[in-house]
Protein backbone atom coordinates (compact mmCIF):
# COMPACT_ATOMS: atom_id res chain seq x y z
CA UNK A 1 0.00 0.00 0.00
CA UNK A 2 1.39 3.39 -0.95
CA UNK A 3 1.71 6.25 1.49
CA UNK A 4 -1.01 8.91 0.82
CA UNK A 5 1.56 11.62 1.66
CA UNK A 6 3.94 10.46 -1.08
CA UNK A 7 4.90 13.63 -3.04
CA UNK A 8 5.43 11.69 -6.28
CA UNK A 9 1.63 11.31 -6.57
CA UNK A 10 1.11 15.10 -6.79
CA UNK A 11 1.41 17.07 -10.05
CA UNK A 12 4.33 19.51 -10.24
CA UNK A 13 3.74 22.98 -8.87
CA UNK A 14 3.27 25.65 -11.58
CA UNK A 15 5.99 28.26 -11.99
CA UNK A 16 5.34 31.60 -10.26
CA UNK A 17 4.02 34.35 -12.51
CA UNK A 18 4.73 37.28 -10.17
CA UNK A 19 7.59 39.56 -11.23
CA UNK A 20 8.98 42.28 -8.94
CA UNK A 21 8.61 45.86 -10.11
CA UNK A 22 11.85 47.56 -11.16
CA UNK A 23 13.16 50.16 -8.71
CA UNK A 24 12.18 53.77 -9.30
CA UNK A 25 15.01 55.86 -10.75
CA UNK A 26 15.13 59.06 -8.73
CA UNK A 27 17.26 62.02 -9.83
CA UNK A 28 20.13 63.21 -7.71
CA UNK A 29 19.11 66.13 -5.48
CA UNK A 30 20.21 69.60 -6.54
CA UNK A 31 23.13 70.83 -4.45
CA UNK A 32 24.59 74.24 -3.89
CA UNK A 33 28.39 74.51 -4.30
CA UNK A 34 28.90 74.69 -0.54
CA UNK A 35 26.85 71.52 0.00
CA UNK A 36 29.30 69.18 -1.74
CA UNK A 37 30.11 66.27 0.55
CA UNK A 38 33.56 66.43 2.08
CA UNK A 39 35.23 63.05 2.59
CA UNK A 40 35.85 61.99 6.13
CA UNK A 41 39.63 62.29 6.74
CA UNK A 42 39.48 59.24 9.00
CA UNK A 43 38.24 57.09 6.10
CA UNK A 44 40.74 58.13 3.43
CA UNK A 45 44.51 58.00 3.03
CA UNK A 46 44.62 61.20 0.96
CA UNK A 47 45.86 64.39 2.62
CA UNK A 48 43.11 66.67 3.95
CA UNK A 49 41.48 69.04 1.51
CA UNK A 50 42.00 72.75 2.10
CA UNK A 51 38.58 74.40 2.25
CA UNK A 52 38.59 78.05 1.24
Amino acid sequence: MSDPRDPSDQPPMPAPTWVPEPPIKEPEPDRLPDEEPVPNPDETRDPPMQVR
